[in-house]
């Protein structure tokens, strides 16, 4: 293997994988429903003819086999993953390859993340390494925290026994083809927080007859946003931002005291420990309030992520390969405040997520007007297999 089949098999297939991209954008399916995506991602990698090929892994999951050349040997077992879901929003139907799905579009980037490894796949089509073993895991339901775990629960990891377990984010906000680094913490856990308040309604005229959540949805909202601030060290970077809530029905009503509130609310934190106390203090907040204002509360935890924490040897790995390239290296001062549910993987084998820079003024994740940039396929590709050049040359 060499740099030099590197550079010729993306001169030659780049149009291809820009077109594979869009066309994947246009199928843009959410979390757990990604039937389509996942049939289109199983065609192409049929034509890449891997050795094991294994489909519905976690529900619409695909993980794809090249094994080593060097049957003789211990080869490194080097799994690579991307993301098959996308977000529930909208975006302008003027741009060309709008997804074709109402209220369901690529705006994190996992279009692109799926192209990448497409493109890693056609190329160990024609040139496997001798020493490495390379797994390329297609993941449902990232945008939720349930394909990991979902993965997990097959057992596929365990059977596969990869040595790592490796992934990139684009991330706008940085020079474009930048690499973002970070060992330890890279981006925080995080669980979306649910809370139910249930009283009694009353007459308008007569509030005192009733049981009003309103007094104690306020306190509740107020305690949690002063929470995260006073309560936690520094370090942790432990945030609670308010995404929701509700006093009362849907229809509008002006004769009669609310008798139920919703509270939805997303803790965050860069480490596992801390996010556990932000949600046994949440829930003493709300116990203590509902007794206050004799309230019935149910709570309830979503989507809940798991810290990322890289392996220190694997970043370095990664910084190499980068040096190689000559891409610029960033390491992060802090953990990143979203979440990236490839650190429950972690349970079962160490972990690398790092991040290539889509431009300093690209729209931003989740905005309307962001799209993956198609030069990211050339940094990407060029990269991952840099690195999987680097456990070759580790394993040789």
């Amino acid at each position: 293997m060499s740099f030099e089949n590197i550079e010729k098999f993306i001169d030659e297939h780049i149009a291809e994988l820009i077109e594979i991209r869009r066309g994947l954008h246009k199928l843009a399916e959410a979390s757990g429903e990604e039937l389509k995506t996942a049939a289109r991602v199983e065609e192409w990698l049929k034509e890449t003819e891997p050795d094991e090929l294994y489909t519905q892994v976690g529900g619409t999951g695909l993980i794809a086999v090249y094994k080593a050349a060097n049957t003789d040997g211990n080869p490194q077992k080097i799994l690579l993953r991307a993301e098959l879901d996308a977000l529930p929003v909208d975006e302008p139907e003027t741009m060309s390859h709008a997804s074709v799905n109402p209220e369901t579009a690529h705006k994190c980037g996992h279009d692109g993340h799926m192209t990448l490894l497409l493109g890693v796949a056609r190329y160990l089509r024609d040139f496997r390494f001798e020493n490495c073993t390379v797994m390329l895991l297609f993941q449902p339901a990232e945008e939720t925290g349930a394909g990991a775990i979902a993965t997990l629960e097959t057992g596929i990891m365990k059977k596969l026994a990869p040595d790592a377990a490796i992934a990139l984010h684009n991330l706008p906000g940085y020079p474009k083809h930048q690499v973002i680094a970070r060992k330890d913490i890279f981006a925080s856990a995080s669980a979306g927080l649910r809370i139910r308040l249930k009283g009694a309604a009353s007459h308008a005229a007569h509030p005192e007859n009733g049981q009003s959540p309103v007094p104690a949805f306020t306190a509740i909202l107020q305690a949690l946003q002063s929470q995260a601030s006073d309560r936690y060290p520094e370090h942790t970077h432990a945030l609670i931002t308010i995404t929701g809530g509700n006093i009362g029905g849907k229809q509008p009503v002006f004769g009669i005291t609310p008798s139920i509130a919703e509270i939805r609310a997303t803790l965050r934190t860069a480490g596992n420990e801390t996010l556990r106390q932000m949600i046994y203090d949440a829930r003493k907040v709300v116990e203590s309030c509902c007794e206050a204002w004799n309230l019935e509360h149910e709570i309830t935890i979503h989507e809940e992520f798991d810290a990322v924490t890289n392996d220190a040897e694997l970043v370095d790995l990664l910084k190499d390969a980068a040096t190689k390239l000559q891409l610029a290296v960033y390491d992060a001062p802090h953990p990143f405040s979203w979440s990236e549910d490839i650190g429950r993987f972690s349970e079962v084998v160490p972990v690398l997520l790092f991040g290539l820079g889509s431009g300093k003024s690209h729209p931003q994740l989740h905005h309307k007007r962001y799209d993956f940039p198609d030069e990211l396929l050339v940094s990407g590709i060029r990269l991952f297999l840099s690195l999987l050049y680097r456990f070759e040359e580790k394993e040789g």
